[in-house]
């Protein structure tokens, strides 16, 4: 095991044992950085349903962890971050990649930034679409990047338009001082809207500020089996909006509900559902953007309508 004093940077995969795991890990492994990392896999499994097949996947790991099964991704994120020995903590999903030159690229960025700031890194990836029709891959998400000081909710929901090019802070892109990792543990609660929790969250903290590196440095695989952003699950996001986002101003509110909750009412079919988010953006008094409205619409579109939709507006 890696000393404390040796480890710059531990890399945090949770997972539920999926193939792709291999190549994640693998992507780590491929790093040009000349520090010490240390690689750390979290199975959301009970060590005793373990297989050869997936232990295999994850060789190379420094440490191999289990929750004990069905405690869903913050959990599995909190653990590896307590076991970890760097000072700083990158993630990465089990079915995303990692370019080569992310971890060093994204630190020459780090000790560019003022110090006396908490940093939260992130990074312009490519999106790996997978559907029925094939594959495709668009570059340079998002199109526009966080500005200095931007508010990270602002950012993500506020005028959030159709199209893959949005505005996005993915998790397999982020680097954080592992302190504050610690001082905002993921919510271990939640089945939806894990990564965009723990951004609000960060951002809420004194001093903290968000950075994108400008070069593509993570491939994000969309469609994938067990993927939870594949569903339409609008009773957990109107819940999480209703409370996660009740302190911001009105107008960032009202489109992530367009954008986002109403979306998946709309997809489902769901009268009550479309009612609901009706109801609650009527309580805020204010109406939505057009763009969050425009994609809330989208949701009409089956799935494999919306990604051929997303190709087009990229």
């Amino acid at each position: 095991m890696p000393s404390s004093k040796s480890v710059d940077v531990s890399v945090v995969i949770p997972s539920v044992g999926r193939p792709e795991l291999r190549r994640a890990v693998e992507s780590v492994l491929a790093q040009k950085y000349a520090g010490r990392t240390e690689l750390i896999v979290v199975f959301d499994l009970d060590e005793s349903i373990a297989n050869v097949e997936m232990l295999d996947s994850a060789a190379g790991a420094d440490r191999i962890l289990f929750t004990g099964g069905g405690k869903r991704g913050g959990f599995a994120r909190n653990l590896g971050v307590r076991a970890a020995n760097g000072h700083w903590i990158a993630f990465l999903d089990d079915d995303d990649t990692w370019f080569p030159d992310k971890l060093r690229l994204q630190l020459s960025a780090a000790a560019r930034q003022p110090t006396e700031s908490p940093i939260v890194i992130g990074s312009r990836a490519v999106q790996t679409l997978t559907g029925s029709t094939g594959i495709s891959k668009i570059t340079g998400v998002p199109q526009r990047l966080i500005s200095a000081d931007e508010d990270i909710a602002a950012y993500l929901f506020r005028r959030r338009r159709a199209g893959s090019r949005r505005a996005s802070f993915f998790a397999s892109t982020v680097l954080v001082p592992r302190s504050l990792c610690l001082r905002v543990p993921w919510d271990e609660t939640l089945s939806r809207h894990q990564d965009w929790d723990w951004l609000v969250r960060v951002g809420e903290q004194p001093g903290v500020k968000f950075h994108q590196v400008n070069e593509d440095l993570v491939d994000i695989f969309v469609g994938t089996t067990g993927s939870i952003s594949a569903g339409s699950d609008w009773t957990t996001s109107l819940a999480w909006a209703r409370t996660a986002l009740v302190g911001l101003d009105p107008q960032t509110r009202v489109d992530f509900l367009a954008g986002q909750t109403l979306r998946y009412a709309v997809q489902k079919r769901d009268l009550a559902g479309i009612r609901a988010s009706v109801r609650e953006m009527a309580k805020i008094r204010r109406l939505p953007s057009p763009s969050p409205l425009l994609l809330g619409v989208s949701g009409l579109l089956p799935r494999k309508s919306l990604q051929s939709l997303m190709r087009v507006f990229k």
